[in-house]
């Protein structure tokens, strides 16, 4: 499923919370960053001080984002395309081995939630040439 650019993404959130198997959303249960914004402020989005491309797969790394309980990734095949939901998570990190094809460039987007749901808005893009071989496609170059 293809998602526009701008899409509230809360829904993509609590969906995210199922592929996770634990109530990682639980404002309760769930770690939060050391120093939290003062109440009503409003998250930054997510900053990058990397992504590069692998053998297999397309490494992603940003800066924690004060208050932020989970980041929500976001993909499109060129810049500027529409952009697709593919996953959230706690980490600081992901490594993309979904469907990417040699030669096509990635670019990427990121924003962060909070325990109350509220979302910052998107990161700046993030465009990564991907020139590797996608995950189990050794065995077809011969």
């Amino acid at each position: 499923m293809r998602w526009g650019r701008f899409i509230f993404t809360g829904a993509a959130v609590l969906l995210g919370a199922a592929f996770w198997g634990e109530a990682v959303l639980d404002k309760e249960s769930a770690p939060v960053s050391s120093s939290t914004p003062e109440a009503g402020a409003v998250l930054t989005a997510p900053a990058w001080p990397a992504a590069d491309a692998g053998k297999d797969h397309v490494h992603l790394r940003w800066r924690s984002v004060p208050g932020a309980l989970a980041y929500s990734i976001w993909r499109s095949e060129g810049r500027g395309g529409e952009f697709e939901f593919l996953r959230v998570g706690r980490d600081t990190t992901y490594c993309d081995r979904d469907g990417l094809v040699s030669g096509k460039r990635y670019c990427y987007m990121l924003t962060a939630t909070d325990p109350e749901f509220a979302e910052s808005g998107f990161s700046r893009e993030r465009c990564v040439e991907f020139q590797g071989t996608a995950p189990g496609m050794d065995s077809l170059a011969e």
